[in-house]
């Protein structure tokens, strides 16, 4: 018994400690009260329960449980996936080189980078991705895969893939290797003064690589453009609001950080003169489009600077932080939420398009019915 309230009382230190030194308490009174309970039942289970337990698993099953009632994007890192968590941390971009899609409620691969590893391994359009290293992927969210896809470069993922054009299952090890990721994946003049740019997420370089494209149009006598953002699951943050100061007056409201953490809290608004406050604006927005693309999206439609055309993004515009609890667990617990110019939450909500219009061509529609109703939108232009 000494041995257990040994345990308990350095859990309940450590959970105490964290949450002070993280801010989340105020002078620990609340969280002191419900670990007694916890303690209490620890001891019972550890004393009494017919087998033998291991406390580290009921901790980490606790964890588990509470993060699990919060939102889905809350989660436990036991050893194991830790281990891979810290691996994505360290920021390097390697992968294997596929963009995602969601079919029949599984991940599956909607593109391949030529000469990428995926491509080399024999992987095709449309297989699906059961597991990563012996992980189910099945209901989990597109950015969460993707980044699990990723790691050091030369480092071996496993994936558990289903053919369903084969009607066959089979587990292959892929080699990450480093990508040179693109923001940009097309570009071009869509009509006489009307430019075409298809952004794809939001990296370090997002905003340097949108201005060398709209100044390569520039000398085609651009006046309007249509943002494409569909199928765009986001990325960081400082380029979407880069973006947004592209085109919005001074002072203006970009997105507002909602959190309890202090550190986090934080108002974005536009610190100089647009380069271009004349251009005209046309946002393609589907319900893949997530994050950044959404911040991006809200900030330009709160101050009516560009027209939405499309369907209603995903909804997924809140900060997750991963905290390690030891050197082998940690949780991912969400800690801020963005509120669109207006004030409006974008969490689970989503943004809603000016012109709602189903049609998008890659959602497997035979025509774009959203990009003809941008060009119908911008007809002065054509």
């Amino acid at each position: 018994m000494a041995r257990t309230l040994f345990l308990i009382l350095l859990l309940a230190g450590l959970l105490v400690g964290g949450a002070l030194n993280g801010g989340f308490a105020e002078e620990g009174g609340p969280i002191i009260e419900e670990l007694k309970l916890f303690s209490k039942a620890l001891g019972v289970i550890h004393e009494a329960y017919v087998n033998d337990v291991d406390l580290r698993v009921l901790l980490y099953k606790a964890v588990e449980g509470m993060l699990a009632s919060l939102d889905k994007y809350c989660e436990f890192f036991g050893p194991e996936k830790y281990e891979l968590i810290k691996i994505h941390m360290k920021g390097e971009y390697a992968g294997i080189g596929a963009v995602l899609q969601e079919l029949d409620g599984i991940p599956a691969i909607r593109g391949l980078q030529p000469g990428s590893a995926a491509e080399s391994a024999g992987l095709k359009v449309r297989d699906k991705i059961l597991k990563i290293d012996g992980v189910s992927m099945k209901g989990k969210p597109i950015p969460e895969i993707a980044q699990l896809l990723r790691g050091e470069a030369e480092a071996p993922v496993k994936l558990e893939i289903w053919r369903d054009a084969e009607n066959r299952g089979f587990e292959i090890v892929i080699q990450r290797k480093k990508i040179v990721i693109e923001s940009v994946l097309d570009s071009r003049m869509a009509g006489r003064a009307v430019g075409y740019v298809r952004l794809v997420n939001f990296q370090d370089n997002t905003a340097a690589q949108m201005d060398e494209q709209l100044a390569r149009l520039d000398p085609a006598g651009m006046k309007a453009l249509i943002l494409d953002l569909r199928n765009n699951e986001g990325g960081l943050l400082p380029q979407a609001v880069a973006l947004a100061e592209r085109f919005l007056p001074a002072g203006s409201k970009i997105v507002t950080v909602s959190s309890k953490i202090e550190e986090q809290r934080k108002e974005y608004a536009v610190t100089g003169p647009p380069p271009r406050p004349d251009l005209r604006l046309v946002i393609l927005l589907n319900h893949k489009s997530a994050s950044a693309s959404e911040i991006l999206t809200a900030a330009l439609q709160d101050h009516k600077r560009a027209t939405v055309i499309g369907t209603r993004s995903y909804g997924k515009a809140s900060v997750q932080s991963v905290v390690p609890l030891d050197d082998r667990s940690a949780m991912k617990i969400t800690t801020a939420r963005y509120l669109r110019p207006s004030g409006e939450v974008i969490d689970s909500v989503g943004v809603r398009p000016d012109i709602e219009l189903e049609g998008d061509s890659a959602d497997g529609s035979p025509v774009d019915e959203q990009l003809l109703k941008a060009i119908e939108v911008l007809k002065e232009y054509m």
